[in-house]
């Protein structure tokens, strides 16, 4: 799968924030994921959904792009 600048990823947050959807307080060394193209942060129950949500539809374009599944065996 080809990863773009503004792919969703998970991380470790390095400064002090706010979960953009429940308003958690996040922690410096907490993980989280991270929406570039909003510059979102979301805490990992709130993010968990929507990043398996991109994993999925990336997995399907490379597969219709030809690349092959990257989750197969």
């Amino acid at each position: 799968m080809k990863k773009y600048f503004n792919d969703p990823r998970p991380i470790t947050v390095r400064y002090q924030g706010t979960c953009a959807e429940c308003g958690k307080t996040l922690k410096k060394g907490t993980e989280a994921y991270y929406w570039p193209s909003d510059g979102k942060i979301y805490c990992l129950s709130c993010g968990e959904s929507e990043y398996r949500q991109f994993l999925s539809a990336a997995a399907d374009e490379a597969v219709y792009q030809g690349i092959g599944n990257p989750f197969a065996c």
